[in-house]
């Protein structure tokens, strides 16, 4: 019976994302752009998560994949929504985000 309820509450563990601080990069802030990442998961019933848990953290490698290498994200705005199914819910996170390239170690600014 234990193992049971583990495994039903198991469900319920969430991937937390922190998003990284930008207090010493460098950065040129005339050349910004919006980036975006989106990811959904599908609560069957109100009871059974399908990718769900780990959303945030796949929104948050889409917006930095979308960001591409070289750029540095910041002003990450959050918006959480929800529609019903047949059977369920979706919820999906976007995440929309300022790109800035970052700076060459030589001093450039």
């Amino acid at each position: 019976m234990q193992v049971v309820l583990l495994m039903l509450f198991a469900g319920c563990v969430g991937t937390p994302v922190t998003f990284k601080s930008l207090t010493d990069v460098k950065y040129d802030a005339t050349k910004g752009r919006t980036v975006s990442g989106c990811a959904c998961g599908f609560q069957v019933l109100f009871f059974i998560p399908i990718k769900i848990n780990d959303r945030y953290e796949r929104a948050y490698a889409e917006l930095l994949h979308d960001a591409g290498p070289g750029y540095c994200v910041t002003d990450i705005n959050v918006r959480e929504g929800w529609k019903y199914g047949f059977v369920g819910t979706a919820y999906c996170t976007d995440l929309k985000a300022t790109a800035y390239p970052l700076l060459a170690a030589r001093g450039e600014i």
